[in-house]
């Protein structure tokens, strides 16, 4: 069963970073829980953007924000915001979207992730 982690990586990967602004989500699928803990994810998201991109373009070393592939950005930015959060430890959050990053994309896109929240956590 998909966790709410997965389900918002999902509806941000087609329906695009830009839709926060405009949209409410609304995901049947999950449990109660799961789907209070989406809704806040996607609201505290909506709320830290741009804090969050530009925590990206700081700690996105040798890559500019705008090279940035879509999975890593989707799953940097919703990282970021969970680490925001401060909702579950870090080490869990940061290891679930290293995750999602690897399951999406690739081991090289899973240590990119790994790199910047990992940093990006000791900040936070």
């Amino acid at each position: 069963m998909k966790d709410f982690r997965q389900i918002t990586f999902e509806t941000l990967f087609e329906e695009g970073l830009t839709s926060l602004k405009d949209k409410d989500f609304n995901i049947s699928s999950l449990s109660e829980n799961q789907n209070l803990r989406a809704n806040q994810l996607f609201n505290n998201t909506k709320i830290n953007n741009e804090r969050i991109e530009n925590s990206i373009r700081t700690y996105s070393d040798n890559w500019s924000y705008e090279r940035i592939g879509k999975v890593e950005l989707i799953t940097l930015t919703l990282g970021i915001s969970e680490l925001i959060m401060d909702l579950s430890p870090t080490k869990v959050i940061i290891s679930e979207w290293v995750k999602l990053a690897d399951k999406h994309s690739s081991s090289q896109s899973a240590k990119f992730v790994n790199g910047i929240l990992d940093k990006l956590s000791r900040e936070i």
